[in-house]
C-alpha cells in the first residue's frame, strides 16, 4: 500500500522494489517523485475526485511500466474507463499533451534570481536572455512581461535604485528574497499585511498573528489537504487555543469572515487546518520530540510540508530585522519560530532560537543534521539557555577553526544592554549592530559605536491601535536580544 499519509509507504517501496511484494495498491503519489518500475501498470479511475485525470499524469504512471535497466524486458499499462469514453482516452493518449512554458508565471523570481546571480546586469541583458528562454521560443516573445517584472521588483524592494535606469541591481531584501526562494508577489502581500498589523501585547499573541498570516497567505498552507481524522484533530487543536486565548475575529483587517455554522460551531476557513498545525509546533514541541509518526493521531509526514513552507517564510521573516524592512518584533519572533520548527524533533521551547542558531553556526550546514541534536542536548545538559557564555574554548562538537570559532563569538548580540525607562531607551550593543526603538507600529533604526547612548522613543501615531506599546532589539548578523514584550526570546525557559 503506498499513499501520502501512510507511515509506512517508504518501506512498500522498497518491498515492491525488491520484488518481495508483487502487487502495490497506491494513489497518484507515485505519478511523479518516486522510482517504481513496475511489469505492469492499472490506473482503475480517470477521475481524482470531481476532477478528470491529466493524461500527464496517466502517462506519468504508465512510464512505470517496463523500465529498461529495472530488470524489466517488457510493460504493460491499462486505463480502466467507462466503455462509452474508450474512444475518447484512446484519442488523448495517443495525442499526449503538449509541454508549455510557465516561465512568465513566476517570471518576477526567476529574473530576481538572475540578477542576484550577476548573470544579469542590465535590462538589455534581461530582453537578449527572454529571448533565449522556452517561453519565448513558445510565442511569448514580448518584452512588456519581462519589464513589468522589473517595476514590480523595484516596487516592493528586491532591485535599488540606480542612477542608471537601465541597471538591474538587487537590494539586501531581494537578496534574501531570492536566497530563500521566497515568491516575491507572496511576500509583497506578506509585508503589506504586517504592515498593518497592530504590535501584539506578547509572545503568544505574537506567534498566533504569524501563525494566521502564514496559513492564509501562503498557498500551500491554504489549500493543504488532511484525511478526516486529522482535521478533526485539528480543530481540537484550534479550539483549544481560543479557548485559552481570546482572539479577535479580524486580526489581520481582512475583512468580514462566513457567519457561524448551523450547529453554532464557527465555519472552517481556508488555512485554519494549517494554522493548527504551526500551533502544534509552537505551543507543543514536545510533541514533536525524537520524531515520532503521529501527533494526536496524525502522520506528521502529512504535516511537513507545511511545516517546512512555513518555516523558509519565518526565517526570511527573521532575517530582516538588521535591515528594517519589517517590524522588530516580526523578526525577532519569526527568526525564533523558524528554528524552532525545524529543530522540532528536539522539543524547543520559545525562545531556544538563539541557542539553536549558534549549534547550527558551531555545526556548520553540512553537518549540522547530525551535530546540531548533540550540540544541543551537550548544552541543556549543562543548564545552557542561550549562547551567552563566557569561554573562547569550542565545545567537543563544535567543527570551526579556533579563529572561526572567535568569530562567531564576536557575531554574538551577547553583551547587550536594553533598559527600557520612560519615553527613554539606554542601550549598549557591539560596535555595528543595529537598534531599532518602537512604539506601536512607528520605528528608529540607530547602528551602535561600542559607547552606551540614550535613545528617545519615536512618536506614535495616535490612530494606531498599538501605540503605547514599547520595545527595543538589537540585532547583530544572525543574532538578536530584545526588552519589553518580546524579552522572552532572549532565552528558553523551561
Amino acid at each position: 500500500m503506498h499513499y501520502r499519509d501512510w507511515p509506512y509507504k517508504r518501506e512498500a517501496e522498497q518491498a515492491f522494489r525488491a520484488r518481495e511484494a508483487e502487487i502495490l495498491v497506491a494513489t497518484s503519489t507515485v505519478a511523479a517523485g518516486v522510482n517504481l518500475p513496475a511489469r505492469a501498470v492499472i490506473v482503475r479511475d480517470t477521475t481524482l475526485g470531481l476532477d478528470r485525470v491529466e493524461v500527464s499524469m496517466v502517462q506519468q504512471m504508465f512510464g512505470r511500466a517496463g523500465r529498461i535497466g529495472a530488470g524489466e524486458r517488457e510493460g504493460w499499462a491499462f486505463l480502466l474507463c467507462d466503455p462509452a469514453e474508450r474512444a475518447h482516452w484512446q484519442a488523448r493518449l495517443a495525442a499526449g499533451y503538449t509541454v508549455r512554458s510557465r516561465l512568465d508565471e513566476h517570471l518576477p523570481d526567476h529574473l530576481l534570481a538572475e540578477t542576484v546571480q550577476e548573470r544579469l546586469l542590465t535590462l538589455e541583458e534581461a530582453e537578449r536572455w527572454w529571448a533565449g528562454t522556452f517561453a519565448a521560443y513558445q510565442g511569448h516573445d514580448s518584452v512588456e512581461p519581462l519589464h513589468d517584472a522589473a517595476r514590480f521588483l523595484a516596487l516592493v524592494g528586491c532591485l535599488r535604485p540606480t542612477a542608471d535606469a537601465d541597471r538591474l541591481e538587487p537590494s539586501p531584501l531581494g537578496r534574501l528574497t531570492s536566497r530563500f526562494m521566497v515568491d516575491a508577489a507572496v511576500a509583497d502581500d506578506m509585508a503589506t499585511a504586517l504592515g498593518q498589523a497592530p504590535v501584539p501585547d506578547d509572545p503568544l499573541a505574537a506567534e498566533r498573528a504569524l501563525a494566521f498570516l502564514l496559513s492564509t497567505r501562503l498557498p500551500v498552507l491554504e489549500q493543504a489537504p488532511f484525511t478526516e481524522r486529522a482535521k478533526a484533530a485539528l480543530r481540537r487543536v484550534l479550539r483549544e487555543a481560543e479557548d485559552a486565548e481570546a482572539e479577535t475575529d479580524d486580526p489581520w483587517g481582512i475583512g468580514p469572515t462566513e457567519g457561524p455554522a448551523p450547529d453554532g460551531e464557527q465555519r472552517p476557513q481556508a488555512g485554519d487546518l494549517a494554522r493548527a498545525v504551526l500551533l502544534l509546533a509552537a505551543d507543543r514541541p514536545r510533541l514533536f520530540r525524537g520524531r515520532p509518526a503521529y501527533v494526536l493521531g496524525i502522520p506528521v509526514e502529512s504535516m511537513t510540508g507545511i511545516l517546512e513552507e512555513a518555516r523558509r517564510y519565518l526565517a526570511w521573516l527573521g532575517a530582516q530585522g538588521p535591515l528594517g524592512t519589517v517590524h522588530p518584533w516580526v523578526a525577532v519572533v519569526a527568526a525564533d519560530l523558524a528554528l524552532r520548527i525545524r529543530w522540532r524533533a528536539l522539543g524547543p521551547g520559545r525562545g531556544a532560537g538563539r541557542l539553536l542558531w549558534m549549534c547550527e553556526r558551531m555545526a556548520t550546514a553540512p553537518l549540522a543534521p547530525r551535530l546540531v541534536p548533540r550540540l544541543w542536548d551537550a548544552a541543556r545538559a549543562r543548564g545552557i539557555d542561550a549562547p551567552d557564555w563566557r569561554g573562547t574554548i569550542p565545545p567537543g562538537d563544535c567543527v570551526l577553526t579556533p579563529d572561526r570559532y572567535r568569530a562567531l563569538l564576536a557575531e554574538r548580540a551577547t553583551g547587550a544592554r536594553l533598559t527600557l525607562d520612560g519615553d527613554t531607551a539606554r542601550v549598549w550593543a557591539p560596535p555595528g549592530a543595529v537598534v531599532r526603538l518602537w512604539d506601536g507600529l512607528t520605528v528608529t533604526t540607530h547602528v551602535a559605536d561600542g559607547e552606551e547612548t540614550t535613545h528617545l522613543f519615536p512618536p506614535a501615531d495616535p490612530a494606531d491601535p498599538s501605540a503605547g506599546r514599547r520595545g527595543a532589539a538589537v540585532f547583530t548578523r544572525g543574532d538578536r536580544l530584545a526588552a519589553g514584550p518580546f524579552e522572552a526570546y532572549t532565552a528558553m525557559r523551561d
